[in-house]
């Protein structure tokens, strides 16, 4: 009885994933390995998600911006600032946008959110997944699957709240809807592709990159289909284009409206040398630099950890990645004819009816598709490297400095991760001896078996070094606490970087701050990472200097967070 009831509910699976499996061309032990991976990556992005995260102001900032949204009813125009220069700009309101239904679902609460940009993380994994397997089978997908679900970066990204984090899952949509076009010869993957641009560039300026690897597949596309197809391509190349506008309409009635002041921005910042990549640095090594920090970052995450110590290592997986790209496309390339002869006979349209089933087996022979997919992905990474190698300081600057600057570049992470599946895949096919077959899969399993371990060494702690959200909390309740119901006011002694990391749990709190003239009580923020002098010498020098410092005498200091420190001042009556 039991054994009939085994085998009924395996023929019932099957059924219900045979649609499932036969669309993605997988078995159902692969998906079901697929599934593992994305359980291990959410496990690794979900545990102690309250604490995770870190929290200073520029998450202040964004919550306070969300908190304004659902207060106001009005969605945001911009995002964050991008970069303070002579004039400044900001990134996009997408970002906002997006995360609104979980700060509204939250009560404000920020642990929502990051949830949220835990779970929309957790979209890079099948989607390397996919890429890959469709280029070189089931090892090059579960190979780039499990570098993305274990990857400390990307982990590191998804558990605290800042807008590059969305530019990694917004890459991958698009990346995976410009070959999925590309691959199955269905160009309404095209519209797919404009929206994950869309939320990738949105979410970080610099990920504007992007539109060079996606209008390369674009004309990719244009340039392998009969004539007939190719004006289908068109319109849905243009519906991706307006789709990908449409977003920015706010954006373009403020500038309208205020003399276009975040184009002259941007205009203002590409012109200072001391943002893009203009100085004396030679042209060489701006691009060594920039290699090893794109193909390095999402495999070991340096330079954040591990500043010193970890440049050969960063330097190992780069030149492995290189070495073996190059590797891939002269392999593939020997199967030219083979490929030759598929493609040849794609073109005559055999593969372009309307009724076309969405397959590689549809539209290309794996030969083709495996030699086609390698091309395409060295010739994405290759532009994503020049194009932000030239043209920003911060991803090639020789002197790797403490503050982050990876943001910049994380537009090419889904990438470097189908890049290693293929490496692996093709290491991991047989010879035609097979000593030879045995030794070369036990090379790639130690490969990847370093990386997976030194990334494990360096995930991020399960408790932020800050203490997140909830030591924010604690500390402005007990600023409250010390107020004791009369007005505040926050002041931070190092203002570029601002007080918002306390100001949000206070204004969450409902509580209402004041000028540091019209306050009773005056909190000062020392930050000492930030400040150059002592916290005793800065709130000295700012109780001089201002003329709201006069007749404040010290009641309370706590460190907040281990750079952070709060003083609470009463005012004499």
């Amino acid at each position: 009885m039991n054994a009939a009831v085994k085998g009924g509910t395996r023929v019932t699976m099957g059924r219900i994933l045979a649609p499932l499996t036969g669309r993605l061309e997988a078995s159902g032990r692969e998906l079901a390995g697929l599934g593992a991976i994305v359980v291990l990556g959410a496990v690794l992005r979900l545990v102690n998600l309250p604490v995770r995260g870190g929290w200073d102001s520029d998450q202040g900032t964004e919550m306070l911006a969300l908190r304004s949204a659902l207060t106001t009813g009005r969605l945001p125009t911009f995002g964050p600032e991008a970069i303070s220069v002579t004039s400044s700009f900001h990134h996009g309101a997408l970002y906002y946008d997006l995360l609104l239904p979980a700060a509204w679902l939250g009560n404000g609460d920020p642990t929502w959110v990051v949830a949220e940009i835990a779970l929309l993380s957790l979209i890079v994994i099948p989607i390397a997944w996919w890429i890959a397997r469709s280029i070189g089978g089931p090892a090059a997908g579960l190979t780039a699957a499990l570098l993305a679900a274990a990857s400390a970066s990307l982990i590191g990204y998804a558990t605290f709240i800042w807008n590059p984090t969305l530019v990694e899952p917004g890459a991958a949509v698009a990346f995976l809807g410009a070959w999925q076009a590309i691959r199955t010869r269905r160009p309404a993957w095209w519209v797919v592709s404009a929206a994950g641009a869309a939320v990738a560039v949105q979410a970080h300026i610099a990920a504007a990159v992007i539109v060079l690897p996606l209008a390369v597949a674009f004309v990719v596309d244009l340039r392998r289909g009969p004539s007939e197809r190719r004006a289908r391509i068109a319109t849905r190349g243009l519906a991706g284009i307006v789709l990908f506008a449409a977003t920015y309409l706010p954006v373009i009635v403020h500038e309208i409206g205020h003399d276009f002041s975040e184009t002259r921005g941007m205009l203002a910042y590409f012109s200072d040398p001391n943002s893009t990549s203009t100085g004396s640095v030679e042209l060489w090594a701006r691009v060594l630099f920039a290699t090893i920090r794109i193909l390095a970052w999402p495999l070991s995450r340096w330079p954040m950890v591990d500043r010193s110590a970890g440049v050969m290592v960063a330097l190992a997986l780069a030149s492995a990645i290189i070495m073996g790209l190059v590797w891939r496309l002269s392999v593939t390339a020997r199967r030219a004819p083979e490929a030759s002869a598929a493609s040849a006979a794609d073109s005559a349209g055999a593969a372009d009816s309307a009724g076309a089933a969405d397959s590689a087996g549809a539209a290309d022979s794996t030969p083709a598709i495996e030699r086609l997919g390698v091309r395409l992905v060295g010739t994405w990474l290759l532009l994503l490297i020049l194009a932000l190698g030239f043209g920003l300081h911060a991803v090639s600057e020789v002197q790797v400095e403490e503050l982050p600057t990876e943001q910049y570049h994380v537009v090419a992470d889904t990438l470097v991760f189908v890049a290693a599946g293929l490496i692996f895949a093709g290491l991991w096919q047989p010879l035609t001896r097979r000593p030879l077959t045995v030794l070369r899969r036990a090379a790639a399993i130690l490969a990847i078996g370093g990386v997976l371990a030194w990334n494990v060494g360096h995930w991020p702690p399960l408790t932020a070094p800050d203490g997140g959200w909830p030591a924010a909390q604690a500390a402005a309740t007990r600023l409250e606490r010390d107020a004791g119901g009369s007005a505040m006011a926050l002041v931070p002694l190092f203002e570029e970087k601002g007080s918002d990391a306390y100001l949000y749990p206070l204004t969450r709190d409902g509580f209402t701050l004041v000028v540091p003239e019209r306050a009773t009580t005056v909190v000062l923020l020392c930050d000492t990472y930030w400040l150059k002098t002592s916290c005793d010498v800065a709130e000295a020098s700012w109780l001089a200097a201002d003329p709201a410092g006069k007749g404040l005498t010290r009641v309370d200091r706590f460190t907040a967070a281990p750079t952070r420190i709060l003083s609470v001042y009463r005012r004499s009556p």
